[in-house]
């Protein structure tokens, strides 16, 4: 029995392929950096409309019994049930909420009271 010889990698791959793994970890590592670096913080002005998004089996009035348990202001519910925006008033998270999404800088999502005035 005879094994085939296993053919020798030259030295310029192997570092080539070496810097192509360096690369591409260093550009990962940034990206995950940059995302981090732009997560809003904490909430310090009860003013800031958030939506509070839950699993997507939440139903409508499970994810507004949520959220009105924290003390929160309802506004609106979201194009789908399980998206809540509210107003809160402290700085409690609803149990079971995925994520807490400001909404001051996304036009469309929360009507400014100017628009309300001047629609009047």
């Amino acid at each position: 029995m005879s094994y085939a010889a296993i053919p020798a990698v030259p030295r310029s791959r192997r570092l080539q392929q070496w810097r192509d793994i360096g690369m591409i970890t260093g550009l990962a590592l940034c990206s995950g950096l940059l995302a981090l670096a732009s997560l809003p913080g904490p909430v310090t002005s009860s003013s800031v409309p958030l939506a509070a998004i839950f699993p997507p089996w939440v139903s409508g009035d499970e994810a507004v019994a949520r959220s009105l348990a924290t003390g929160a202001r309802i506004l609106r519910q979201g194009a789908v049930p399980f998206i809540v925006v509210l107003a809160p008033e402290t700085s409690a998270r609803p149990v079971g909420a995925l994520l807490m999404l400001r909404l001051d800088g996304l036009a469309g999502c929360v009507i400014s009271s100017e628009a309300e005035t001047s629609s009047l």
